[in-house]
């Protein structure tokens, strides 16, 4: 049984960083509230699949090592987060631009799955 509710967290999950993905648009540079709940969203998004993909869905060995590695470099951002003010404009555009990058490699090399089509 739970290794249906991880395969189902991690559906889930991967459902939502494709949905991140395609609704990402433009950033309004000239509002850091906007821009900070964008960053929040996307480094919880991240943090997510930190802590929820815990095991390559597919056979495929090239795809498995580049899931591997994708799944480090998420878990490594993660744990690098800090607290960034509302008011730095542009450390919180330099953040969400790296966690949105990491959101995007994680739709590439997991949006094909056959557990996550």
């Amino acid at each position: 049984m739970d290794d249906i509710v991880r395969t189902a967290e991690q559906v889930i999950t991967l459902a939502r960083v494709r949905d991140y993905v395609a609704a990402m648009s433009p950033v309004d540079l000239n509002d850091p509230e906007a821009l900070s709940s964008d960053l929040t969203e996307a480094r919880a998004l991240l943090a997510e699949v930190a802590a929820t993909v815990t095991q390559p869905t597919t056979d495929d060995v090239e795809r498995l090592a580049e899931q591997i590695l994708t799944l480090e470099a998420v878990r490594a951002l993660v744990s690098e987060y800090t607290h960034v003010p509302a008011a730095d404009t542009g450390r919180l555009l330099g953040h969400l631009m790296a966690t949105e990058v990491q959101l995007i490699e994680v739709n590439g090399v997991f949006g094909e799955s056959e557990h996550t089509a």
